[in-house]
């Protein structure tokens, strides 16, 4: 019998016990309890339910021996021999080239001058000035070689009014120009941040930067100086190339000036703004070229003690904003580790912190009444108190073989059996539970979170986020054919390769990939499961990796090695893809020496179909090309990406052209008012479906198809009902037919996965048997890029848009194409159904068909 867990049974609220964590006892009771309910569903073999934020006495905090890391960081592995974590290892390898990126206080100030001079600027920089230990010394270290500074505050409405006295006091003393601006809605913003990073600092940053850029870009400032320290600069700006095994400098800061135009063109931005701005501006981070340590920080301040005192209302992590300790609670709660872990270690790594003081850091807790106070004055729910406990549950489970239970139906079983604040708010379906001598091992489970927090964190690339359930969450729904690829869990990729009629620089494909991405919401779209109803929502992700644009040399490789090595560079970049996050494209610049240049495209299914490609290619054509002769880049107005009502519309309005022109072609070819003996029953397919060529249409027939009632999707409906009645017995067929040529409804620039599947039946009057059997997919002409553009299709096999990555949500596929004219006929299957199709020939059966029904209609054609 199931024990319910009553609320006396849970933890004591932390606000009384001056603890921010519940006991061990009372998280094994909730976690445990959760499981139970999990494993007596029949379909549920096994299950694993972590309470987020806890640490358990069977489960004891692993940390590096090097650094001090704590294990149970996202993506850490620690050596099971020497107690190593990988950071360390991976700092030990490339320690020069990690170095190579810093330089010093001579280069930065030669940096600062030169651009200054260059502007005709009346100061030589604008310093982000908090009035902290940090950028107090970053303050004294800019007078003293010279520079003309001028300092901005952000007062984000919790900054200590010690450090607001530093600010006024420093500046005086040095004689420094200063403004200060606050934002009247940062408490939205602070909401905002938490709910997508569980931190404080990502939105408070964000309204800094924005402030801060326009300012100097109205003063004529051409440079603003950040006091990031260099753990910082590692952790947010340089640990995702080193992940990728990207150590260049130089190339590292080209990606970087991409991304910084990303980050402030879309997002929560504080107003209309400048984009010049963010073209003339540049960030400098001043720690980049100091290699002083945070004992010389300290003995600086206390040299000039009359000026500035440091703060007693802080926590130990900031020197100036009492807000941050908020950031620190909620994402240890929330997110099962502290958010200042990696930059901290860091420090510990390049010799700028003690082992010690770093673990003193990290390991203070926060005034829990004061945390208390302040998400209740800025509106968010806290996750400590027992009605949040369900926020903090991830439930990880296993489904038995041919079982069909989902996320959706193991929630509503879990609501059934528990008391709604137990109720898991996250969900994740693994394979296998890891376990080592029958214990979870914890630190092996994906982060349900995959995608809301550093770019460190490994990425299941497709794991899903989750949102609030309110309205005012910055989300809208998904369209019709999204909820359907998001449901099927099979949504993929397609991939385009392009052959450039010159040898461009990678800044300007960077420029036009950019000016594209903005200009289209599809590719900056990031998609998660409100945790309120669980519906799918789609959201804007506000960073960088939106538009990444990458560098392949083959100058030096066989022409005929290309094919492979391109397949092979495709397959990576398909497994960057990462809906969760926002990265839904990729796109690299193939270097070919006196060869012409190509460009690889791999887009996700989610952002684009066949004809969202076309509009894509056709910006991107027109973007290039603008870039290239030295214009602004002007696009052709976009549509957005449909809303539920207008969604819902188009894709009625094409599926009822769909079953009428189906049904008109079934008649045509099997005679009207045939009755329905059954439907057909094909044989089971289970594993990963295998491709059959089955074979095209010469060009002639083929436009027979396409001109008739329906087009050619019609006609192929009725000769599957016919063949597979034949080869497997019934006389009607239910297909979901996907018609990606269909414009009717269809607004004419929209770039979306737009085109869903309909059912339909042959012939209407049967009644249809529920889910379709067969799935059929018209993509098409292959051949989508303009005509008379900067680039053509390469032609190579695999990378020319033929691949259709949703195969596999019906025991059987089948996917039309047209390439040079003539309709081509792919079939997808499992075993062993598609072993049957092959010895019976079936697939070759139906292009028969399809060619006498086309003469038949020549025939008849006056």
């Amino acid at each position: 019998m199931t024990q319910t867990v009553t609320p006396e049974g849970t933890p004591q609220d932390p606000a009384t016990t001056g603890q921010d964590l519940p006991s061990a006892e009372s998280i094994r009771l909730i976690e445990r309890q959760v499981e139970s309910v999990l494993l007596e569903h029949p379909d549920v073999l096994d299950a694993a339910v972590v309470f987020r934020g806890g640490t358990l006495e069977d489960a004891p905090a692993e940390i590096c021996v090097r650094c001090g890391m704590d294990g149970r960081y996202p993506g850490l592995d620690l050596d099971a021999g020497t107690g190593v974590c990988g950071l360390c290892t991976m700092y030990e390898e490339h320690r020069d080239e990690i170095h190579g990126y810093f330089g010093d206080t001579e280069a930065f100030a030669a940096r600062i001058r030169e651009r200054a001079a260059a502007a005709g600027s009346d100061y030589d920089c604008l310093l982000l000035f908090s009035g902290g230990k940090d950028s107090t010394y970053v303050l004294h270290q800019l007078v003293r070689l010279g520079l003309r500074v001028m300092t901005f505050t952000f007062d984000n409405g919790f900054i200590s009014k010690t450090a607001l006295e530093n600010v006024e006091t420093v500046t005086a003393a040095l004689g420094i120009d200063h403004v200060t601006k606050t934002r009247a809605d940062q408490n939205r913003v602070f909401v905002q941040s938490l709910k997508e990073h569980k931190s404080v600092c990502n939105g408070c940053f964000r309204s800094l930067l924005d402030l801060a850029n326009q300012l100097a870009y109205d003063r004529g400032i051409p440079s603003i100086v950040t006091g990031l320290s260099r753990g910082q600069i590692i952790d947010e700006r340089l640990l995702w190339f080193y992940r990728q095994g990207d150590f260049d400098a130089e190339r590292i800061e080209k990606q970087l000036a991409v991304g910084r135009q990303v980050y402030h063109r879309v997002g929560d931005r504080t107003d209309s703004g400048s984009d010049r701005a963010v073209d003339e501006v540049e960030v400098v981070d001043y720690f980049r070229y100091s290699e002083v340590t945070k004992d010389g920080i300290r003995a600086l301040l206390a040299a000039t003690s009359e000026m500035w005192s440091a703060p007693k209302d802080t926590g130990f992590c900031s020197s100036n904003c009492m807000i941050n300790d908020v950031g620190v609670y909620v994402h240890k709660l929330e997110r099962g580790f502290h958010n200042y872990e990696s930059p901290t270690r860091w420090e510990v790594r390049l010799g700028h912190l003690a082992r010690a003081e770093a673990d003193a850091e990290l390991r203070t807790p926060v005034n829990i009444h004061r945390v208390k106070s302040m998400l209740a004055r800025i509106g968010y729910t806290d996750p400590g108190t027992r009605e949040a406990l369900g926020s903090r549950l991830a439930a990880y489970f296993v489904v038995r073989e041919g079982a069909t239970a989902d996320e959706s139906e193991l929630r509503a079983a879990a609501a059934a059996r528990l008391p709604e604040f137990l109720h898991p708010e996250h969900w994740v379906r693994l394979d296998e539970v890891p376990r080592s001598r029958g214990v979870v091992t914890r630190r092996a489970l994906p982060d349900p979170l995959d995608g809301a927090g550093k770019r460190l964190q490994l990425s299941a690339h497709g794991s899903a986020a989750l949102v609030g359930g309110d309205d005012g969450d910055g989300t809208t729904p998904v369209t019709a054919a999204q909820q359907a690829l998001l449901e099927s869990g099979r949504a993929g990729a397609r991939a385009l390769l392009l052959d450039l009629d010159t040898r461009p620089a990678l800044v300007d494909v960077r420029r036009a990939v950019l000016a594209v991405v903005l200009h289209h919401e599809a590719l900056r779209s990031r998609f998660a499961l409100r945790a309120s109803d669980g519906m799918w929502r789609r959201g804007t992700a506000p960073a960088a990796p939106a538009a990444p644009v990458a560098a392949v040399d083959l100058t030096r490789r066989a022409e005929q090695d290309e094919p492979t090595l391109l397949r092979a560079l495709e397959r990576k970049l398909r497994a960057r893809l990462d809906p969760a996050a926002g990265v839904l494209a990729q796109v690299v610049l193939v270097e070919r020496g006196e060869r012409p240049a190509r460009l690889l495209l791999v887009v996700h299914e989610l952002a684009a179909d066949t004809a969202g490609w076309r509009v894509l290619l056709d910006d991107l054509a027109t973007a290039l090309t603008q870039v290239r002769a030295g214009t602004p880049v002007s696009l052709q107005p976009a549509a957005a990406p449909e809303r539920p009502a207008g969604g819902t519309a188009a894709a009625a309005a094409i599926a009822a052209a769909a079953i009428a022109a189906a049904d008109t072609a079934a008649a045509i070819a099997a005679g009207a008012g045939a009755a329905a003996d059954g439907h057909t029953a094909l044989p089971p397919a289970a594993g990963t479906p295998a491709r059959h060529d089955g074979g095209s249409l010469s060009p002639a027939h083929s436009r027979a198809l396409a001109a008739a009632p329906g087009g050619a999707a019609a006609a192929v409906a009725a000769g599957l009902r016919d063949v597979l009645g034949a080869a497997f017995g019934g006389t009607a067929l239910s297909l979901a037919v996907a018609d990606h040529t269909a414009t009717a409804g269809r607004p004419a620039r929209l770039v979306a996965a737009a085109t869903a599947a309909r059912t339909v039946t042959l012939p209407a009057a049967a009644a249809g048997p529920g889910r379709a059997a067969v799935g059929l997919t018209h993509l098409g002409d292959a051949a989508v890029e303009p005509e008379g553009g900067p680039f053509r299709a390469a032609g190579i096999p695999g990378l020319r848009l033929e691949a259709v990555p949703a195969v596999g949500h019906h025991p059987l596929e089948v996917v039309l194409q047209e390439r040079d004219g003539a309709l081509s006929v792919d079939w997808w299957s499992a075993e062993p159904l598609h072993g049957e199709l092959t010895g019976s020939g079936t697939p070759q059966q139906l292009v028969e068909w399809l060619t006498s029904h086309a003469q038949n209609m020549q025939e008849h054609t006056p």
